[in-house]
């Protein structure tokens, strides 16, 4: 297990008792970063300084703003949804509201990738839609069933779909798709998974390339760790090759995780332990301290203090012979 530490936080100007719900990497030329808070604002701010940059507040986005999610148009669009079932577009350049559109409030759009968008409800279902059918009913491509309500969904891979809900169980999924034939595939169920992760909460899981990340946090020890979740033959927690983050946001819980230039969980574990740059390949976290954090990871010392150790030792007990053995 590697450590990581705070490089630097902020809390992005948020009124006193607010807490941060989200943070994503906007996705577009600025490499800035975007947060949704309890005060129903959406914040752009700068990862290197972690300030707000100028018109970075976008007050009122909605009666109960529940997820931000980028549109990957390169325009700097993001989308953001909220209990008053409505789904708004910021041009975070323009500062403007450029699109409205009504939805299901139950529902979270949790990711859209190359024309299919996965969404989660309360009810326990994943559904996976194909935005390119303009007919909805035509449109829903799959639908699985996580059994209870879902927290996060996302792509694990071209082919494969986790799900993670608010009692914090993980199941995997394969895509079939509505006119696939073949016998289905069994889901990979992990269930609970905080007595095997030795954790009180699941933040979240970053994903690409098959790899992901889980982010996976204790309020009593006050930490929070990044599990890989490999596949293998079979889908499994790498639990040796974890990054801790010691201290995490103290007594409050770490609500989310975002990891600048993100490309699968073992090129981002190497990354993040050979990286110099201050903004590239660095963990931020946002919690209900209402506080951003920066990390990253530190040097594994730890054989190199062994054999320090050892050497200084050796050196000791050579002097000691030395000056109890004087033949002349």
């Amino acid at each position: 297990m590697r450590a990581a530490h705070v490089l630097a936080g902020a809390s992005l100007s948020l009124p006193p008792d607010s807490y941060i719900y989200s943070i994503l990497d906007t996705d577009d030329r600025t490499s800035n970063l975007a947060a949704i808070s309890s005060d129903d604002s959406l914040r752009v701010f700068n990862p290197s300084t972690l300030q707000l940059v100028p018109g970075g507040v976008f007050e009122q986005v909605h009666k109960g703003v529940t997820c931000v999610r980028t549109l990957n148009d390169n325009g700097g669009t993001l989308a953001t949804a909220g209990r008053d079932g409505w789904v708004h577009g910021w041009d975070t350049r323009t500062g403007q509201k450029v699109f409205s559109l009504k939805d299901d409030p139950r529902a979270n759009p949790f990711c859209n990738k190359s024309g299919m968008l996965l969404s989660g409800s309360t009810d326990g279902l994943v559904n996976l839609y194909d935005t390119t059918i303009s007919d909805e009913d035509d449109a829903l491509y799959q639908v699985m069933n996580h059994g209870s309500s879902i927290s996060h969904a996302g792509f694990l891979s071209e082919t494969e779909i986790f799900a993670l809900s608010h009692d914090e169980t993980l199941s995997i999924h394969r895509l079939t798709g509505p006119d696939d034939a073949s016998p289905e595939t069994p889901s990979t169920v992990f269930g609970d998974v905080r007595p095997q992760l030795e954790c009180e909460y699941v933040v979240n899981i970053l994903s690409t390339s098959g790899q992901a990340l889980l982010g996976a946090g204790t309020l009593n020890e006050q930490r929070l760790d990044l599990v890989p979740l490999n596949f293998q033959q079979r889908w499994a927690f790498d639990e040796g090759n974890a990054i801790r983050l010691a201290g995490a946001h103290g007594q409050e819980i770490v609500r989310s995780l975002c990891i600048t230039g993100i490309v699968g969980s073992r090129v981002i574990v190497m990354k993040l332990y050979e990286s110099n740059a201050i903004q590239s390949n660095v963990i931020y976290t946002a919690g209900e301290d209402g506080m951003v954090k920066a990390w990253r990871t530190a040097e594994d010392n730890g054989h190199k203090d062994a054999l320090e150790s050892t050497k200084k030792k050796r050196k000791k007990e050579l002097s000691s012979r030395e000056a109890r053995f004087k033949p002349y």
